[in-house]
Parts: C-alpha cells; structure tokens; sequence
C-alpha cells in the first residue's frame, strides 16, 4: 500500500491523542518497502540520528524522485515513512518548496517528540533535500 500526501493528513486528523499517533507512525513503519543490504553503506547513512537511518535517491523518467530509506528504531523508521511519504513522486523544486517540519507539526507529531528526535528528523530533512539536489 503507498499512500500520498493527502491520504496520510486525513489519516492523522482523526488521531485525538499522542498514543494513537505514536501507534500509527509504528504502523507506517511496516509500509517501507524492504531496504536491500548492499545499500546500508556509510554513504547512504544519516548521522546525527538515535538509530541508524539509511536513505537513497533515484530520478524517474517523470524527473521525479523516489527515496528508500530504513532504519533499526521502529519509531525512526515510521518517521522515516513519513518523510518518505511527503518527498516521493515530486520534483527537485517541489521538495525544496516542502516544509517538512511544518507539516510534521500539522499532524501534532514533532511537539511531542524528544529533542535528540528532532535532531534526528532534522538530519533526515536535510538529506533528502540534499539527495533531491544531487539527482
């Protein structure tokens, strides 16, 4: 199942409280497709996280991106997910235009989780946007 943007607001607008966010993002976690093992080299990893995070980029014929990504934490992970959600399918100027944390805070996630944590999510926004210009 791939979800978009929109499909992953409306998923979130029904959640009322921290608990059954903090459910959901360990749900979206399972959606990553599988990660292959030659792509978790020191190049693809994100330092600066609390679990160990890789992520990758490709280019479609669209010029659009496709990101990958995994992670050992199952909460990083479904973060990562998000992430992912958000940049897939657009183009280098659409994910430079995207407010990752603003949307984040639209789905009542980043206010709750620790500092380290945004730290990390942080790290990962600025990779994908760097991968983004790269491609």
């Amino acid at each position: 199942m791939e979800l978009n943007s929109t499909e992953l607001l409306a998923i979130f607008e029904h959640l009322t409280n921290w608990q059954d966010r903090y459910r959901q993002i360990i749900q979206l976690a399972k959606m990553l497709k599988d990660f292959p093992e030659e792509q978790r080299v020191v190049d693809n990893q994100i330092e600066g996280c609390e679990n160990k995070v890789w992520l990758t980029c490709k280019k479609n014929s669209e010029q659009t991106l496709t990101f990958s990504g995994d992670s050992e934490g199952r909460i990083v992970k479904g973060l990562l997910t998000i992430l992912i959600i958000l940049a897939n399918n657009k183009t280098v100027e659409q994910i430079a235009q995207t407010d990752f944390l603003a949307i984040l805070k639209e789905l009542c996630i980043i206010d709750e989780l620790s500092q380290s944590r945004q730290l990390g999510l942080n790290n990962i926004i600025t990779r994908i946007k760097l991968l983004a210009n790269n491609n």
